[in-house]
C-alpha cells in the first residue's frame, strides 16, 4: 500500500484531503503543522509521495520543498510532491514551483475525482526530475563542452551558442533558466548581451565568466548581471552558484506573488466588508470550531446585539446546539454544490426566536477556510402569511354560510309548501266542525304544530337572506331602548344594562322587525353567556370604512355605516367553535334550551341588509358582537291603516297557479268554500294560454313565484300583456324579499307567504277584490 504524507495547516481541508486518499486505500501520513512534518523525514520515513499545502505558517510549502532536495541530496530519489493551493493560481506559481522541485500543482478546490487521479499518477509514474535550462555562450568550443558534461551529469539540459548573433538569430528557441556568457563574445559585448536576454527572458539568471571578474566594466546596465566567475572556473563552483541563484530567484518571485496576492486579497476583502456591512440579512461568519468571527452589524441588530458581543463567541449562543453541531459537520463534509435555503430560527438576545430563511457555505475568509451564514429574517412574510391565512380561512367560511343559507333556503322553501297544504285543510276541518268537536280539536292540534314548524322555517329563511320585508328608515337608537325596555323587564334584574348611543346619524334602511329580532337575539344570548349577573353594554358609532380596511374584511364592503356594539361580561367563546357560531342548528346550550338558529338568523338578517357582523371573543374575557349597517338619511315612514275587518265570502272567478299540486289543491278548496269560482293551473305556460281567451273572465290570479318551467315574475308580465287590468296575488314559500317588492313596485296587488290558513287568505282576496287597493303588508309573513 503506497504511503502519502498530507501536510496542510487547515483542519478541515487536512480531513477532506485525506479521506478522499483513504478512499483509494493510500496509506495516509497527516500533519497540521510543517515542522512536525520536517522532523518526520528527518527521522528517516520516506512517503512514496506527498501533499503539501502552500500557505502555512512556519515553514510554508515553497521553503518545504528547497528542504526536501537539500535533505535528500543528489543521490537520492526526492519523493514526488503535488502542492496544493486555494491562495496561489496560475502558470507563475507552477513555473516557480517547478524550479523549487514540485512535480506537479493543482490549485483548490478541485473535484476530488481529479485530485485522486493526480496523487495515483505521481505514484505510479513518478516524473523524472527536471534540471535547469541552460545556455552556454561561448566561441570556445571546449569551454562549451567542458561544462555542457559537468551539467549533464546532474540532468541538467545544456545548449551551446558560437556567439550573441547566433542567439538572437534562432527562431523561438526554450526560454533558459540560466544564461553562462563567456567574455568577450566574438560579436558584441558580453553585458550587453545580458542585457538583451533580461529583457527577452526576466526571469533568467545571467552569469558572465571573464579574465578578471574583479574588474567589470562601468556602464548603466551592468545590473542585468546577476553574477561574474573567472574563466577556467571549478565547474562545481559554477554548479553552486547556479543553484544558489535559481532558489533565490525562485524565493524572489514567491516574495513578488505573496506581495500581489496580498493586495489582492486585502482588496478583495475590503470589498467583501463594504457588501458585507450593507446587506440586510444576518451574515455571520464562523470556524470549523463553531466559534463567530465576523458578524455583521445589520445582522447584529436585528438579533438585539452589537457585533463585538458576538465575535469570538459559539455559535450556539444564536443558533439551536443541534443545528450548530449539523453546521460543522456539514462545513467538515464537504464545500462545493450549490447552497441551498432552509427555514428556520435564530435565537435572540432576549430569549424569543427570530424566523429565518438561511443558507450556509464554505469560503475563504482571513486566509482560513470559514463558513458563512446568511439568514433572511422572515417575520414579514410570517405575518403576511398568517394574514392570507386568516383571510383564506374568514372567506371559506363566508362562502360556507352562503352554501348554508342556499340550502336552508331551499329547504324552507318546500317545508313552506308541504305545510301549506296541511295548513288549508286544517283551517277547512275547523270551519266545518262546531268549537270544541274532536273534529275540530284535531284540527287545532295540528294547526298549531304547522305554526311551530312555520317559526322554524322563518328563522331558516332569516339566515338564508330571504326576508327583508320592508325598505323603510329605522332609527337604530329607536330599537335599541325598545329592547332595553323589554328585556329590563324580563331579564334577571342583577344584570346591569348600559347604552352609550353615540352614533350621530342613527338612521339605516331596512325592516324594523327584522332590526329589531337582531338586537334582541344578541341581546338575549349576551344575558345567557352572563348567567346570575354581569354587565350588557350596547354602543352605537358612524364609522366609514375605506377600500382599503374592507380588503382585509370578507363580506365588509366600504362605506358609511351604523356600527353596533353589544358586549357582555361572559365566559367569552372557545376560539375553536368562533367559526360555526353563525351556522343553522349549532349551540352550546343543553337539548331543550336552544335551537341553534338565533344566530343563524341574526346572520342572514344582517347580510339581507348589506351589512356585515363580527365577533371578538376570549375565554374569560367577555364578547362583543359588531354588527355594521349601512347609513341612511332619516325618513318618516308612511303610516298606512291596516284593514282589521273579518274576512267574509266572496265571489268571482279565481286562477290558482302553482306547481305544487297539494298546494294548489289546499288554496282551490279553501277559497271554493269561501264561494269563489276556482280554475287550477300546474304552471306559467298554462296560465297564460288560459289567459289567452278573452271569453273567460278572470278576476284575481293567485300566482305562485317559483316554478320549475315559467318563474312567476315572467308569467306576471305575459299574463299583464294579455289582461292589463288583471289583478296578481303572489304566493310564495320564500319571504318577501327584493324581487317580490319589485313586483309590487310593476303593479302586482297583494303577496302573501306560505304557509297561510283560511282566515289570511280569506282576507288578502277580499282586500284585493276592492278595486284601488294594494295589499302591500304580508299578514304571515312577519318572522316570529
Amino acid at each position: 500500500m503506497a504511503s502519502i504524507l498530507v501536510i496542510n495547516d487547515d483542519p478541515v481541508q487536512l480531513h477532506l484531503l485525506a479521506s478522499l486518499l483513504e478512499q483509494e486505500y493510500f496509506e495516509v501520513i497527516r500533519f497540521v503543522c510543517s515542522e512536525k512534518a520536517w522532523r518526520w523525514l528527518q527521522e528517516g520515513h520516506v512517503p512514496d509521495a506527498i501533499v503539501l499545502d502552500l500557505h502555512m505558517p512556519g515553514i510554508s510549502g515553497w521553503r518545504f520543498c528547497e528542504l526536501l532536495h537539500s535533505h535528500f541530496g543528489s543521490g537520492k530519489q526526492v519523493p514526488p510532491v503535488l502542492a496544493v493551493s486555494a491562495t496561489y493560481t496560475g502558470v507563475d506559481a507552477q513555473n516557480i514551483l517547478r524550479d523549487m522541485g514540485a512535480s506537479a500543482f493543482l490549485s483548490l478546490p478541485a473535484e476530488p475525482k481529479h485530485f485522486r487521479q493526480q496523487v495515483r499518477r505521481l505514484v505510479e509514474c513518478p516524473p523524472p526530475p527536471q534540471g535547469p535550462h541552460i545556455w552556454m555562450v561561448s566561441s570556445n568550443e571546449s569551454e562549451i563542452q567542458r561544462i555542457h558534461h559537468v551539467f549533464a551529469e546532474r540532468g541538467w539540459q545544456v545548449v551551446g551558442w558560437q556567439s550573441g548573433e547566433q542567439v538572437q538569430a534562432a527562431s523561438n528557441p526554450v526560454s533558459p533558466d540560466i544564461v553562462i556568457i563567456e567574455d568577450p563574445l566574438p560579436d558584441r559585448v558580453s553585458e550587453d548581451f545580458a542585457v538583451w536576454c533580461k529583457r527577452q527572458f526576466p526571469h533568467t539568471m545571467c552569469i558572465v565568466l571573464g579574465v578578471d571578474p574583479t574588474q567589470r566594466r562601468t556602464f548603466s546596465d551592468a545590473i542585468y548581471v546577476d553574477a561574474y566567475m573567472p574563466k577556467g572556473c571549478d565547474p562545481l563552483n559554477l554548479i553552486s552558484l547556479c543553484e544558489k541563484g535559481r532558489w533565490e530567484r525562485a524565493l524572489s518571485r514567491v516574495e513578488h506573488l505573496l506581495d500581489v496576492r496580498t493586495d489582492d486579497l486585502k482588496e478583495s476583502e475590503a470589498q467583501f466588508k463594504g457588501l458585507f456591512e450593507t446587506l440586510p440579512d444576518v451574515l455571520v461568519i464562523y470556524d470549523h470550531q463553531g466559534m463567530m468571527t465576523h458578524v455583521n452589524a445589520v445582522g447584529a441588530q436585528q438579533l438585539g446585539f452589537s457585533p463585538d458581543a458576538l465575535e469570538g463567541k459559539a455559535l450556539s449562543l444564536i443558533r439551536p446546539e443541534v443545528l450548530v453541531e449539523r453546521s460543522i459537520t456539514t462545513m467538515t463534509g464537504a464545500g462545493g454544490g450549490v447552497p441551498k435555503w432552509e427555514e428556520t430560527v435564530l435565537r435572540k438576545k432576549n430569549g424569543t426566536v427570530l424566523p429565518v430563511e438561511m443558507m450556509e457555505r464554505v469560503v475563504r475568509f482571513q486566509g482560513q477556510r470559514q463558513t458563512l451564514l446568511v439568514a433572511r429574517d422572515l417575520t414579514a412574510r410570517k405575518n403576511m402569511e398568517h394574514e392570507n391565512a386568516t383571510l383564506e380561512q374568514q372567506l371559506r367560511q363566508v362562502q360556507k354560510m352562503e352554501a348554508i343559507g342556499r340550502l336552508a333556503s331551499g329547504v324552507a322553501h318546500d317545508m313552506n309548501n308541504i305545510l301549506t297544504a296541511i295548513l288549508a285543510h286544517a283551517s277547512l276541518v275547523k270551519v266545518r266542525a262546531e268549537a270544541g268537536h274532536p273534529l275540530w280539536m284535531a284540527g287545532d292540534v295540528i294547526e298549531k304544530a304547522v305554526r311551530r314548524g312555520k317559526e322554524l322555517t322563518s328563522q331558516l329563511l332569516g339566515f338564508a337572506r330571504q326576508g327583508k320585508h320592508h325598505h323603510v328608515a329605522v332609527d337604530i337608537h329607536e330599537v335599541i331602548q325598545e329592547v332595553i325596555g323589554l328585556l329590563g323587564r324580563t331579564i334577571n334584574k342583577t344584570i346591569v344594562f348600559q347604552a352609550d348611543l353615540s352614533a350621530a346619524k342613527p338612521c339605516v334602511v331596512g325592516d324594523p322587525s327584522q332590526l329589531y329580532q337582531i338586537l334582541m337575539n344578541l341581546a338575549a344570548n349576551a344575558c345567557d353567556a352572563m348567567g346570575d349577573s354581569g354587565e350588557l353594554i350596547v354602543q352605537t358609532a358612524n364609522e366609514c370604512v375605506t377600500p382599503e380596511q374592507a380588503s382585509h374584511v370578507p363580506g365588509l364592503h366600504a362605506g358609511d355605516y351604523v356600527l353596533i356594539r353589544v358586549t357582555d361580561t361572559g365566559s367569552g367563546i372557545p376560539p375553536e367553535i368562533q367559526g360555526q357560531i353563525f351556522e343553522p342548528f349549532f349551540t352550546t346550550k343543553e337539548q331543550g334550551q336552544g335551537t341553534g338558529m338565533g344566530l343563524a338568523m341574526v346572520y342572514g338578517i344582517v347580510k339581507n341588509h348589506r351589512g356585515y357582523i363580527g365577533v371578538t371573543s376570549s375565554l374569560g374575557g367577555g364578547t362583543t358582537m359588531c354588527v355594521y349597517l349601512p347609513s341612511a338619511p332619516y325618513v318618516a315612514p308612511k303610516s298606512k291603516s291596516v284593514p282589521t275587518n273579518e274576512p267574509s265570502h266572496g265571489s268571482g272567478h279565481i286562477l290558482v297557479v302553482d306547481d305544487e299540486k297539494d298546494v294548489a289543491e289546499a288554496a282551490q278548496a279553501i277559497l271554493e268554500y269561501l264561494g269563489y269560482h276556482v280554475t287550477v293551473v300546474l304552471n306559467g305556460k298554462e296560465a297564460v294560454n288560459f289567459c289567452q281567451d278573452s271569453d273567460i273572465p278572470v278576476d284575481v290570479v293567485l300566482l305562485d313565484m317559483v316554478m320549475t318551467d315559467m318563474s312567476g315574475a315572467e308569467c306576471f308580465a305575459q299574463l299583464r300583456a294579455i289582461r292589463p287590468d288583471v289583478k296578481v296575488i303572489l304566493c310564495t314559500g320564500y319571504d318577501r324579499n327584493h324581487a317580490v317588492q319589485d313586483l309590487l313596485n310593476q303593479g302586482v296587488a297583494g303577496f302573501i307567504q306560505k304557509p297561510y290558513d283560511l282566515d289570511e287568505l280569506a282576507q288578502v282576496c277580499t282586500l284585493v277584490m276592492k278595486d284601488g287597493m294594494q295589499v302591500e303588508t304580508c299578514l304571515t309573513g312577519a318572522s316570529s
